[in-house]
C-alpha cells in the first residue's frame, strides 16, 4: 500500500485553491475563504507530507470535504476516500469532484466502488431468469425491468433501478455476496460488472467506498484472500465516528440462519441432483435446526441480543461440533470439478471454521454473542477492542491517515477517540470549530417535569410534549427514540391527532421516507435514534429534532458489557469513559442536522429530566453549550415566531 508515493508540492497549492483567489469562486459565486476550512486543508497537507496520521473533528459549516480533497488532490498520491453513508458518497462523488475537476484539476479522474451486493452478478441473473418460479414466484415483471436496464447500463450497479418492480428477494437473487462470486472460475468474468468497477477504481486518482468495503479489504488482505480494492498510498475516513462499529463487524465472524439458508438454497439450485448430496444437505440443516433452536432460548428479554457464558457455550458445543461435522462432510461430497459445487464447498467450510471461532472467544478480548434477525437468529464473535486489528491490518503499514466528522470529541478532547481506534501515540489531533452562530440559530428545550424514562407513564408523557412541541415548530421535525416499544407506542398514542403528515419508520425505506418528509413539507418523521446518521436535510423542511430520553446504549447490550468490563479491569469507570461519552456524540449528531447552512434555525428538545437532576447532565449541557436551554414551551413560540417569513 506505501508505495512510490509522488512529491508533494507545497503547501501554498492549498491556499491558492481555498484562498480569496481560488479558481472555485468561477463556480460558486458566493464562495469565499473560510478560516476553519484553510486551517483544516493545511493540516491535512501536513499530516500526508510527513505521513503521521491526523484526527480532526471539523464542525457543521467547515467545508471539510474541500479541505481534505483539495490537498489530497494537490499531494498526487492514490487516494481512497471512506464515508459512513451513502448520502455523503454521493455528494463528494457527483458534486466536490466535478466542482474540482471543472475548476483546478482537470485531468483529476475518480471512480466510486461499492460492495458487491450492488453490481448484478451476470451468472446469476442468467441461471434465475431461466428458472425464476423455483425460488420466487411472480418474479418475471421484475426480470423484465433488469433485462430492459441491462441494454443500456455501463456499470450494472442496482442502485440505477433500486425499488422499479424489484423486490429485495429479487435482488438477492440476481447478486453474489463474497462467497457466492465464483472469481476466476466464473463463466462471465469477462462481463463482470464488479470487476469492470475494481478496473475503474485502479486507473482513477481517487477512489471512493463506503466504510464496510474499505475494512472488508482489510481483511481479505490480511487472511491472504485476495483484495477488492487497488492499491493506495493515502486514505481519508469521513463520517470517522462509524468507523469503531464498522470495525468491530469486520473483525469478527458470524453463523446464523439466513447464511445457512442460503448455502442450502444454493445447494439445490446449483449442485447436481445426486442422494448423497441431498443427504449431506438434509444433515446440515436438521444440525442446524438443533443449533439454533437451542440459542433462540438464550436470547435477552423480548429477543435482544445477549452474551453468552463459558458455561452455555460448553452447552452449546456437541450442538456446534455436530453441525460443523455435517457442513465439513457436505463439502467432501460436493464433486470439485465443477466451480459451482467448488464454490459451495468453500462456503461449507467457511460456515464451518466461522462457527468454530465464534465458538471460542478470548476473554477480554472477544465476545461471543447472540442475536436475533430476520430471518432467524445469528451467533457472532466481535473483538472487544478493534485497536489491535486496526494496528495490525493498517496502522503498521501506512501513515497518510485521515479521520475526520463534525462529531468525535464530546467535550473537545479526541484522545478518547484516538484510544478506541488504537491510533499511535504520534497521531496529531484538532478540534475546528463550526463557523456557524448556535446560540442564535439553535434552541435546546427541556421539561422540567416528566416522569422517569422506565415509568408505564412515560410514552403518554412524550406524546403530550410532542404535540405541543409540534404545534410551536409548525410540523417539520423528526421525532427520535430510543427503543422500537416507545416509538410504536408514542405512534399509537399520536395517530390521527396531528394536521401534518406523519411518516413512521417501517412504513417505506428509509430514503422513501426521507423524501416524502422533504416533499411534502411540513412533516413529521418518528423514528429511532440511528436514523439520523447520514441525514442532510438543509432548509427549514427540519427545523426541530425531538429525543425521547438520553441516547445511552443499552447497558446488557454484549459489546458495551464487555467494553465497559475492560475499562474496569483497568481501573475507569465504563459509565463515564464510554457510555456517557458515547451518549454525548450522538445527541451532538442531533444538533447537527438542524443546522446544515448559516441561515437554518432549530429546535433540539430532549424529554429526559435526568439532564437537570443528574450530575452528568452538567457534561451533556456543555457540550451543546453555547446553545441557550430553556424549560418555557412560550419560549419554544417565540423562537419559531422570529423566522424569516413569520
Amino acid at each position: 500500500m506505501n508505495e512510490g508515493a509522488k512529491t508533494h508540492p507545497a503547501s501554498d497549492g492549498v491556499d491558492l485553491l481555498l484562498g480569496p483567489e481560488s479558481p472555485l469562486a468561477q463556480e460558486l459565486p458566493a464562495f469565499a475563504p473560510r478560516p476553519g476550512q484553510l486551517e483544516m486543508a493545511r493540516l491535512v497537507d501536513k499530516a500526508l507530507r510527513q505521513e503521521v496520521p491526523l484526527i480532526v473533528e471539523a464542525g457543521t459549516g467547515t467545508g471539510k470535504t474541500l479541505a481534505y480533497l483539495v490537498p489530497g488532490l494537490l499531494s498526487g498520491l492514490k487516494l481512497i476516500v471512506s464515508t459512513g453513508t451513502r448520502t455523503l458518497q454521493d455528494q463528494i462523488s457527483h458534486k466536490e469532484l466535478p466542482l474540482l475537476q471543472r475548476t483546478a484539476a482537470p485531468h483529476l479522474s475518480w471512480a466510486v466502488l461499492k460492495g458487491r451486493g450492488n453490481y448484478l452478478c451476470r451468472r446469476r441473473y442468467l441461471a434465475f431468469a431461466q428458472q425464476p418460479e423455483l425460488g420466487l414466484p411472480q418474479a418475471a415483471g421484475g426480470l423484465a425491468r433488469l433485462a430492459q436496464w441491462l441494454e443500456s447500463t455501463n456499470s450494472g450497479d442496482l442502485d440505477e433501478v433500486r425499488g422499479q418492480e424489484l423486490s429485495e428477494a429479487l435482488l438477492m437473487e440476481v447478486t453474489a455476496n463474497s462467497e457466492q462470486c465464483l472469481g476466476s472460475r466464473c463463466p462471465q468474468r469477462e462481463r463482470c460488472h464488479l470487476l469492470e468497477a475494481r478496473r475503474r477504481a485502479a486507473a482513477a486518482d481517487v477512489v471512493v467506498v463506503n466504510h464496510h468495503l474499505f475494512l472488508a479489504d482489510l481483511v481479505l488482505r490480511a487472511g491472504g484472500f485476495g483484495e477488492a480494492l487497488p492499491r493506495y498510498q493515502a486514505v481519508i475516513f469521513d463520517e470517522a465516528h462509524l468507523l469503531p462499529e464498522a470495525a468491530t463487524q469486520a473483525f469478527g465472524a458470524s453463523v446464523g440462519q439466513p447464511r445457512l439458508a442460503l448455502l442450502q438454497r444454493d445447494l439445490l439450485r446449483e449442485s447436481p441432483r445426486l442422494p448423497e448430496i441431498a443427504a449431506a444437505g438434509g444433515a446440515c440443516e436438521a444440525a442446524g435446526r438443533r443449533l439454533f433452536n437451542r440459542l433462540r432460548r438464550l436470547l435477552g428479554p423480548e429477543g435482544r441480543a445477549a452474551p453468552l457464558t463459558a458455561l452455555q457455550l460448553s452447552e452449546l458445543a456437541p450442538a456446534g461440533a455436530e453441525l460443523g461435522q455435517a457442513l465439513s462432510e457436505l463439502a467432501e461430497v460436493l464433486p470439485h470439478d465443477q466451480e459451482e459445487c467448488e464454490a459451495l464447498a468453500g462456503r461449507a467450510q467457511a460456515l464451518a471454521r466461522d462457527l468454530s471461532a465464534a465458538s471460542q472467544p478470548v476473554a477480554g478480548h472477544s465476545v461471543a454473542w447472540v442475536q436475533g434477525q430476520r430471518g432467524g437468529v445469528a451467533l457472532h464473535l466481535s473483538p472487544v477492542e478493534v485497536g489491535p486489528h486496526l494496528e495490525a491490518a493498517l496502522y503498521s503499514q501506512m501513515g497518510r491517515l485521515v479521520f475526520t466528522s463534525a462529531t468525535l470529541a464530546p467535550l473537545g478532547d479526541l484522545e478518547p477517540f484516538r484510544q478506541r481506534l488504537g491510533l499511535p501515540v504520534e497521531t496529531r489531533t484538532a478540534v475546528v470549530p463550526s463557523p456557524f452562530d448556535p446560540a442564535s440559530q439553535a434552541l435546546l428545550y427541556v421539561p422540567r417535569r416528566m416522569p422517569p424514562p422506565a415509568s408505564p407513564e412515560f410514552p403518554a408523557a412524550v406524546a403530550r410534549q410532542v404535540q405541543e412541541l409540534l404545534a410551536r415548530s409548525h410540523g417539520r421535525a423528526f421525532v427520535l427514540f430510543t427503543s422500537h416499544r416507545n416509538l410504536e407506542a408514542v405512534a399509537s398514542l399520536l395517530d390521527g391527532r396531528l394536521p401534518y403528515q406523519v411518516l413512521v419508520q417501517g412504513q417505506a425505506p428509509r430514503l422513501e421516507l426521507l423524501k416524502r418528509f422533504v416533499a411534502q413539507s411540513p412533516s413529521v418523521l418518528l423514528a429511532t435514534a440511528s436514523f439520523w446518521q447520514g441525514v442532510d436535510v438543509p432548509g427549514p423542511a427540519l427545523s426541530a429534532v425531538i429525543v425521547d430520553k438520553l441516547p445511552f446504549a443499552p447497558p446488557d447490550d454484549p459489546l458495551v458489557a464487555a467494553r465497559c468490563q475492560r475499562l474496569e479491569a483497568e481501573g475507569l469507570s465504563g459509565f463515564a469513559h464510554l457510555m456517557l461519552p458515547e451518549a454525548i456524540l450522538s445527541l451532538k449528531q442531533g444538533l447537527g442536522r438542524l443546522l446544515r447552512t448559516p441561515e437554518d434555525r432549530g429546535l433540539l428538545a430532549v424529554l429526559d429530566v435526568r439532564l437537570l437532576t443528574k450530575n452528568y447532565g452538567r457534561r451533556f449541557l456543555k457540550a451543546l453549550a453555547p446553545v441557550p436551554l430553556t424549560h418555557d414551551l412560550a419560549e419554544v413560540a417565540r423562537f419559531f415566531a422570529a423566522e424569516p417569513g413569520r
